[in-house]
């Protein structure tokens, strides 16, 4: 009986062996089979996430899958075409993918993507359609809908981002990516992420963390952005006939067409190259980017060195036709300082005149190969209260001129002595040409027309000057009474006298003198009709 049950037992055994091989051995080729699918199965679930998230047309040259818990996915060649096109350039390029999933939330209709990265990222941002044209792509409905795919983390390093402009024959704007991650990221959900980005002009490293999307998927230009941002280690030296390493924070948001942005830059060595004097300059600022055209719009910047604060408001655009950048700013000051404005354009390491300055001026700078002092264009208006120079000589022709326009020529007392200077001057090719320079003392006035050399420091300025006292008060003794005869030639309708005179020389040694064949005689000596 005993050896019936063991043979009994033994044959239920090698039945459940046989059953348990059988099985092993379905278990052994669905799975193989399944792995000969997966990249099949895989292509088809990469395709229909791309083309529902971009709404682009796919190419994809070779999908490769390892291992089945968690599977790892690796891509290559992967091209979107936005909305199917091909009439502009690629929306984004992939040269390689790889990532591993986690199908844990597959039955939830959610896969998960723990991490992936993505090498040669390229992404190309077309400007925004009147139309949006229609999604070409030929999978645009896959018959099986797959679960959406949400993503844990996105890497990629050495990646390209590009704003493609409305006119194609500009230059698009260009950002390379050092490196960027974006956490969390969900269909139809903002994304966070961080980025080191290399600036074009100024070269210079950007630093950005925010939230991103989610993704315009109709109108790419048109996702948003929102970000704060630290700009550093941007050379001035690209702008010809500028110097100084600037730096920047602040933050920016809108949509990738057109961010608002505003911030702060610090720049410790900024001057001109026809100065060679650095100043600290701190600027605030509020302006817009419009991504379409590559136009920034600088609503205000409060711009100090020195002692000085300047408003300025203005623009930087690429106008219609060919490509030439240009700036154009309105700049105002009220109570700056001369000696600061001065010392951004004049050598010397003390400037030639202190006094307070109000400014208004329009500034236009076009692109080109040239120093930024012969290119610069300048319309204004100025004043310098109560202007004091700083050469000795200088001063004491300007107290003389003081005594003898009030008649008072050997009155000591009258002594460091200061000005009011205003005018009208516009700015050429390095040449500041004054079409009204008004210079007031007591007792005495000059209304001047002429230029003055900006690289050259050249003066070259004619007008008249007008004195308090008649011409013979100017002077004492013998030659006071010489000049009583030549009064009435110069008189003036206030019983002081006008002159016409000329300023020549160089900044640093200027000459005053008179210009007498310019001078008008008095009516009464003029021959009859």
């Amino acid at each position: 009986m005993v050896g019936r049950e063991d043979t009994l037992s033994r044959s239920r055994i090698k039945y459940l062996a046989l059953v348990l091989t059988a099985l092993a051995a379905v278990f052994l080729v669905a799975g193989f089979l399944a792995l000969r699918s997966l990249p099949r199965i895989a292509r088809r679930i990469v395709v229909a996430d791309l083309q529902e998230r971009f709404r682009s047309s796919i190419e994809i040259g070779e999908i490769e899958v390892h291992g089945l818990i968690p599977p790892r996915i690796a891509a290559s060649d992967i091209i979107l075409r936005y909305h199917g096109r091909t009439d502009v350039p690629p929306l984004m390029m992939i040269k390689r993918l790889s990532a591993s999933a986690r199908l844990s939330g597959a039955w939830t209709r959610k896969w998960r993507v723990s991490s992936l990265h993505l090498e040669g990222l390229q992404i190309r941002i077309p400007p925004q359609e009147d139309k949006i044209p229609p999604f070409l792509a030929q999978e645009s409905q896959p018959k099986l809908r797959w679960p959406a795919i949400e993503f844990d983390e996105v890497v990629a390093d050495d990646a390209l981002l590009q704003i493609l402009r409305r006119d194609p024959g500009h230059k698009p704007r260009s950002f390379w990516i050092r490196h960027v991650s974006l956490r969390s990221l969900k269909r139809g959900e903002p994304a966070h992420f961080r980025a080191q980005l290399i600036n074009e002009i100024p070269v210079g490293n950007i630093d950005s963390e925010g939230t991103f999307g989610p993704w315009n998927s109709d109108q790419p230009g048109l996702t948003a952005v929102t970000a704060k941002f630290a700009f550093t280690n941007a050379n001035l030296g690209q702008f010809r006939g500028l110097s100084g390493t600037l730096s920047s924070t602040g933050e920016y948001s809108g949509v990738f067409e057109r961010l608002d942005v505003e911030g702060d830059a610090f720049v410790p060595d900024f001057h001109l190259s026809v100065s060679g004097n650095p100043v600290q300059l701190r600027t605030h600022y509020v302006a817009v980017v419009d991504g379409t055209n590559g136009n920034t719009y600088l609503e205000s910047i409060d711009a100090q060195f020195l002692r000085t604060t300047l408003k300025v408001s203005g623009e930087v655009v690429d106008p219609p036709g060919p490509p030439r950048r240009r700036i154009t700013l309105t700049v105002t000051a009220s109570k700056a300082q001369a000696e600061d404005l001065l010392s951004l354009v004049t050598r010397e390491n003390r400037p030639p005149i202190s006094g307070v300055v109000n400014l208004h001026a329009q500034f236009q700078l076009p692109a080109g190969g040239g120093d930024i002092v012969d290119r610069l264009s300048l319309n204004g208006q100025f004043e310098i209260i109560r202007a004091l120079f700083e050469n000795p000589g200088t001063r004491e022709k300007i107290d003389a001129l003081s005594r003898r326009g009030q008649g008072k020529p050997e009155n000591q007392a009258i002594s460091d002595v200061t000005c009011d200077i205003r005018g009208n001057l516009q700015v050429r090719d390095a040449k500041a040409q004054f079409s009204m320079l008004e210079f007031m003392v007591p007792g005495a006035s000059a209304s001047l027309k002429g230029y003055y050399g900006l690289k050259s420091e050249a003066i070259d300025m004619h007008g008249n000057l007008r004195l308090s006292s008649k011409l013979s008060g100017t002077t004492t003794g013998l030659r006071s009474v010489w000049l009583k005869a030549l009064n009435p030639f110069f008189k003036n309708g206030s019983g002081g006298s006008v002159l016409p005179i000329k300023i020549a020389g160089s900044r640093s040694n200027p000459s005053f003198g008179l210009e007498l064949r310019r001078h008008e005689k008095p009516a009464w000596t003029r021959a009859g009709p």
